[in-house]
Parts: structure tokens; sequence; C-alpha cells
């Protein structure tokens, strides 16, 4: 059923993109029409179609509605490409055109991934007072409970959202934010379990065909996993799940200093050099790709 939804919606986008494009070939380049094919774009997962029509769309003059919508989705997608400063300042401008729950949502997104955990707070505050029902917003400031490290609070937000039939694509990103909560309050087996459900993501899910972001999902399952297992005392189980890591994440640096951490536990401390060795390679390795983009 979720797949044949999906293929309905990529379908019925398909063709708002056909009839916008014959709208725009016959003169009409209103910032409206722009607006829906921008809109169309996303839904498809073209983010520089949907950036570009967003961005024509918002010179334009469209009205309160529109303004408010463009911005709120030009910031969703900046925020998804990782400029957060931009997107942080595109859902401010949505705000400003429009006081909504998903604006505010948009911009606690932005500041949560920007590491700005207590912006993001305020933000999902003001959207529940908005709308309460905002299940997104509520998945945001468990994300940022987390960052405070206000680990109870987020596993009450995790909880209540994990179980709320709208958030299904995010269920088993959510089910990974909460296990690293679960750890710190000391229920590792509660977490490892967690991350377990996240890898097998609902059929006809967006992440199925969505295969980096399953990847992703994936490889940080296996890391907090592997944290739990190494809470567990298991050093074994730990070491498995970081070659799993390993194999979606060559690069990155935690890989190697929760292995490093598996193989001390388990009596091989030149391997756990070893991979702390690696670990300081792969930092430095980022930290050039950041000083060079």
């Amino acid at each position: 059923m979720c797949v044949e939804q999906d293929v309905t919606r990529l379908t019925t986008a398909m063709a708002e993109v056909l009839h916008c494009s014959r709208l725009l070939a016959g003169g009409d380049e209103s910032p409206g029409v722009r607006l829906r094919r921008g809109i169309a774009y996303q839904t498809l997962h073209d983010h520089s179609g949907a950036l570009t029509e967003l961005s024509a769309a918002i010179g334009g003059e469209l009205d309160q509605e529109g303004e408010a919508e463009a911005y709120l989705l030009r910031s969703q997608l900046m925020a998804r490409l990782g400029h957060y400063a931009q997107a942080e300042a595109d859902a401010t401008a949505a705000l400003r055109a429009k006081l909504t729950a998903r604006g505010y949502t948009a911009r606690a997104t932005a500041r949560a991934l920007a590491g700005d955990h207590q912006g993001a707070w305020t933000d999902t505050e003001r959207a529940l007072l908005l709308n309460p029902g905002e299940w997104e917003a509520r998945a945001v400031r468990g994300r940022a409970f987390l960052g405070l490290r206000r680990w109870t609070y987020a596993v009450a937000d995790f909880d209540r959202v994990i179980e709320t039939a709208d958030c299904a694509i995010h269920a088993g990103e959510l089910r990974v934010d909460r296990a690293e909560a679960l750890i710190a309050l000391g229920a590792p087996a509660r977490a490892a379990a967690d991350c377990g459900t996240a890898m097998v993501p609902t059929p006809g899910c967006p992440l199925v065909s969505d295969t980096r972001r399953l990847i992703r999902l994936r490889t940080r399952a296996h890391l907090v996993r592997a944290r739990a297992h190494l809470a567990l005392g298991d050093a074994t189980a730990a070491l498995a799940d970081c070659f799993l890591a390993a194999a979606g994440a060559p690069d990155e640096p935690e890989v190697y200093e929760i292995r490093a951490a598996a193989y001390e536990l388990a009596g091989c401390p030149e391997e756990a050099r070893n991979d702390l060795v690696r670990a300081g390679e792969a930092a430095e390795i980022d930290v050039t790709r950041v000083t060079v983009s």
C-alpha cells in the first residue's frame, strides 16, 4: 500500500511539473507557477530544480500565503543541503510573512543542525503553542533536549513521536536519537533494541528508496548500538557493529574511536592503538575537506 501511495504521489508531482512547464512555455511566468513547479520538484527529490524554482518565486510578487510557503520550503531544502545559516534566514522570512507552527519548526530544525540547541528548543515551544499536534516540532524538540543533555525529556518526546503514525519517514532516525538518550540514562539494552529496529524501516517508507539516507541511518544505528554493547560489556558485538559502520562510513573518525574502545575491552591493545591512529588520520582528512570547501 505504501509503495502504491508513493508511486501515485510522484506521478502526480510529475504531472504538475509538466503542466507548469507548459504554462511557462506559453508565457505565464507568474511567481505562483514557479512556486507550484518548485513544490513538485521537491516532491520528486530534484533539489536543484526545486531551489531554482523556489528562488524565482521568492523574487516575484507572491501573496502572503505564497511568500510564507516559498520561504518555508526553501528553508527546508537549505537545511537538507547543509546550508544552516541560510535555512534559518529563510525560516525567519517565512515567519515574517506569516506566523505558523511549520515556520517555527523549520527554524528550529536549522538551529538544531547548526548546534544552537537552546534556540531550537525555544522555537519548538513556540511551534507547539500554535499547534500542539505538530509532531515534527516535538521531534525537533526531542533532538534539542538531546543536545542539551536533558535525556529524560528527550526520551519522552521521542516516545510520543515514534508512536505517531504520521512520522513513519523519520521513525528509524528518531529511534537512534532515543537510543543515545537511553545510553546516557543507563538503559543500554533498550538502546540496542531501538537501533536494531531502526535498521529495518517499514516497507514502502521513503527511506527505502532514498539509498544515501538509508546508509546514513544504518551507519549511525550501528555506531550507537556499538556504544550500547560497550556499556553492556559485550566487546564482540560492539566490534561487529563497528565493522558494519566502517563499511558505510570508512572516513568517519567516530567509527575508529568506538572500535578502539571495543578492542581495548576485548584485551587487544595493539589493535586499539592502530584504530586511534586511524581516527586521528580520518579527523585530519575531515578538517582538510572543511578547509578546502
